[in-house]
């Protein structure tokens, strides 16, 4: 019976509370425009961080899954890296502590059929990879236990994207064969698209991983990516402790090749959102930022509407109505307008997420495809439901505080607020200034960092420059015919393209990879001793790939053909190799020993950063394309580089019909142009930089509404005294000195706190900086005078107006 009453209370109020809104449409809809900002920006950055961070992964008992990697802690104990074969076999012959130890590579495979040869992302992997990884097809099924050993007939397993795609969804593909690499593989399953390995990646294609004769029993060959399952009642302590012991024992073994090497378990989850989580939560933090300020703007709103209604609650008292029957009646308006605000603030998630779609999935592929799904609309129900508590209990309260006797006393004079009134509200203008601040500091520190990044010397002049992956078939070309039958002509075609001044290829493109290395002596000095040995990137490059990307020579010369001819290899180092061996003395001549072959350095280049703008170039060598030593370092794939006088892409269709005129079947992919590489390189920065610069500008325009709003109402409080004192003798310059006196008093205290609330908070954005610090004074001083400054400006135009007030009119009003 009781709650019944309730809900029959609450309905009136929301009918109430309707009529109410709809009689004042100026307050209601700058009330709920606020809360949609606040609202929406948390419900779209929700819904990445939701995608990213909070979402499992789809595998069977993703907690219970682990990365295993090899370290070096004595070069460098935060580095993790790829496996060899030898070193994956001892681990899964040792370890106790898995219940399932898998290895995969990541390659690419040439799909070809009469539509057109296509390249596509694939994964190589042990036949347990599924088991593993607790996966099971949407159709057919996963490796057998002997697929993938050398002579198994080959077979393959797609992803449910490539057979909707390329197939229409054929169920009648099942143990059918495809050519890929020209070499027919027998179709025996198709995953489903809501699962992924790895985890983010684009891979549409899993094959069984036969080693190549190299790489069977080599410990120097790390390229392997082992995955593990935890055994039941394992924890990944014990784990780690067994796979280190596991690890002393193979470097005790082989010490020529593990000295200083070590192993560790990381759990999968931490390997795929590892280093988005600071960026995403930081993010997550700015926009319940931008809804405390948005909250303290309504507040404000309800506060004045409050003083306003003050006589209506009073009478309502008079009447019997209980405090907590008034207060109830106030928080279903409050939250009617939270309700407001989440609809638009929906309306507007949905907008953002769509607009934000391009840049989240260069900067995170895992998020997938955002939508606001049911996850998220509860998170907005919740918010809006808080939001309508944090901003609607005060203003309830304070608003059923007040002398019953003092306002029906005076019937018909307009209600002041009451002194703890202003001094809440005056606290909520501080915090929304000193909240907009922090918010503005993290963008600028953000911006400071992104411009010293672009502006980062990239060693190469990436103007009218266009590339294009070239995938090289394995099984199609021998190692002695590939130079011949496939590069060298595909060179010459593209080198007699129109507007085009030179073409060459590497193997990797500089800022897009890196870790491709080996090590190398240097001849007629000590070698190093074992796990300190020196380690260089290595590529695989052509005549004409410096003059193409910009690199200058620095001494010596360019390769030439005929170097592919010579019995023993030249080599071209950058300028980083020959700093650590040859400061001060000419390194044109020396020889470099390259995996027990001698090789001759015949030129120096400048640095080009491989990894990216925010990592120290690397030691490198450039190897010739067609020496016969070389071909080992191409990894299935090369990159043509392609000099232009015209728009680079617009030769991409040239450029395409180019290389199906050496070999009919062979694709291109990824055509971009050097400054599309390099762009897509930050654009993780960028992504941060975009949302956070947004976020401040929403709290800045916000803060100063809120600071506007307060001196404007203490205008109109204050009118009748501000026209006594004109009548006095006051100037309008008085008037405006005393009316800005407040704003500046308010604006300084929320800067002031502002500082020392970034300050403390400074150092969690440190990790996405580049080249500036996280105190740095120079963005703390002009955001705060920027701030200050707008600040002054929202309390000047309320203090103008007051300064035309006419003394006869005021007092009349009153």
């Amino acid at each position: 019976m009781r709650l019944s009453k309730w809900w029959e209370d609450v309905a009136r109020d929301l009918r109430f509370a309707a009529r109410m809104l709809r009689k004042s449409p100026g307050f209601t809809a700058v009330a709920v425009l606020c809360l949609a900002f606040g609202i929406g920006a948390n419900a779209a950055i929700f819904s990445v961080v939701d995608s990213v961070l909070l979402r499992p992964l789809p595998y069977r008992d993703p907690e219970r899954l682990v990365r295993l990697y090899e370290t070096q802690p004595a070069r460098d104990p935060d580095w993790r890296g790829s496996v060899s074969w030898p070193n994956y076999q001892d681990w899964a012959a040792q370890l106790r502590s898995f219940s399932g130890i898998a290895a995969y590579e990541m390659q690419g495979r040439n799909l070809t059929s009469p539509e057109g040869a296509e390249r596509l992302k694939a994964v190589a992997a042990t036949a347990n990879l599924f088991q593993v990884l607790g996966i099971v097809p949407k159709l057919g099924r996963g490796f057998s236990a002997d697929e993938d050993k050398p002579g198994a007939a080959p077979v393959v397993v797609m992803s449910e994207r490539l057979w909707r795609r390329r197939f229409s969804a054929n169920p009648a593909l099942l143990g059918q064969t495809l050519s890929l690499d020209g070499r027919p593989h027998t179709v025996i399953g198709i995953l489903p698209d809501t699962v992924r390995f790895p985890a983010g990646s684009q891979a549409e294609l899993w094959l069984p991983h036969v080693p190549t004769e190299g790489r069977v029993d080599n410990r120097g060959s790390h390229y392997l990516g082992v995955i593990a399952r935890l055994a039941p009642g394992m924890t990944p302590q014990r784990a780690n402790t067994e796979l280190r012991q596991v690890a002393q024992r193979i470097e005790e073994a082989y010490p020529a090749q593990q000295t200083g090497r070590g192993a560790t378990a990381v759990a999968l989850t931490e390997t795929v959102v590892g280093k988005v989580r600071p960026a995403l939560l930081i993010l997550q933090g700015a926009v319940l930022l931008v809804l405390l300020i948005a909250c303290a703007n309504v507040a404000n709103l309800l506060l004045a509407r409050a003083a306003a209604r003050q006589q209506e609650v009073t009478v309502r008292f008079a009447l019997g109505a209980s405090r907590g029957r008034i207060v109830q009646q106030m928080l279903v308006e409050s939250l009617l307008l939270s309700l407001l605000g989440a609809v638009l603030g929906w309306l507007l998630a949905a907008w953002g997420l769509g607009a934000l779609s391009p840049l989240v999935r260069d900067s995170l592929p895992l998020a997938g495809e955002l939508t606001l799904q049911g996850r998220v609309f509860g998170f907005l129900l919740l918010v809006a439901a808080g939001s309508a508590v944090l901003f609607g209990l005060t203003p309830a309260l304070q608003a059923t505080r007040g002398e019953l006797s003092a306002v029906l006393a005076q019937p018909g004079t307009k209600t002041s607020a009451s002194r703890s009134q202003h001094t809440f509200r005056n606290g909520l203008v501080v915090a929304e200034i000193a909240l907009s601040l922090v918010l503005l500091v993290g963008a600028g520190l953000l911006l400071r960092g992104f411009v010293n990044l672009l502006g980062t010397k990239t060693g190469l002049n990436e103007q009218g420059v266009l590339t294009a992956h070239l995938p090289i078939a394995g099984n199609k070309y021998a190692p002695e015919q590939l130079t011949e039958r496939l590069l060298k002509p595909v060179l010459e075609k593209a080198r007699a393209l129109p507007g085009v001044r030179s073409a060459a290829l590497i193997s990797l493109l500089p800022i897009q990879d890196a870790w491709t290395n080996g090590d190398y002596t240097v001849e007629g000095e000590p070698p190093p001793p074992p796990g300190k040995e020196f380690f260089a990137e290595h590529r695989v490059t052509s005549p004409g790939i410096f003059q193409s990307l910009g690199i200058p020579l620095l001494a010596g010369r360019d390769f030439a053909e005929e170097d592919g001819l010579r019995r023993e290899q030249v080599i071209i180092i950058n300028q980083t190799l020959a700093r650590r061996h040859f400061e001060g003395r000419d390194a044109v001549g020396r020889r470099l020993m390259l995996g027990g072959d001698s090789a001759e350095i015949i030129g120096v280049v400048g640095d080009v950063r491989q990894a990216g703008l925010d990592q120290k170039p690397l030691p490198e060598v450039h190897l010739p394309y067609n020496h016969p030593l070389s071909q080992r370092w191409l990894f299935q794939e090369a990159t043509l580089v392609l000099k232009t006088s015209v728009e680079p892409l617009s030769l991409t269709s040239a450029l395409r019909d180019a290389v199906r005129g050496v070999d009919s079947d062979q694709p291109i992919s990824e055509v971009a142009t050097m400054e599309e590489v390099i762009s897509r390189s930050v654009a993780g920065r960028r992504l941060n930089l975009a949302l956070l610069g947004t976020f401040a500008l929403i709290a800045l325009v916000l803060a100063t509404a809120g600071l506007y709003g307060v001196i404007s109402y203490v205008v109109a409080q204050r009118t009748r005294e501000i026209g006594i004192r004109m009548a006095l003798g006051a100037q309008p310059g008085d008037v405006v000195r005393l009316v800005m006196h407040q704003g500046v008093v308010l604006a300084t205290l929320g800067v002031g706190i502002g500082v020392l609330v970034a300050l403390s908070l400074s150092r969690f954005v440190e990790s996405l900086l580049y080249g500036v610090s996280a105190r740095d004074p120079l963005t703390f001083g002009v955001l705060s005078v920027l701030l200050g400054g707008v600040a002054l400006l929202a309390t000047w135009l309320p203090a103008r107006r007051a300064s035309r007030v006419d003394p006869i009119i005021a007092m009349r009003g009153e």
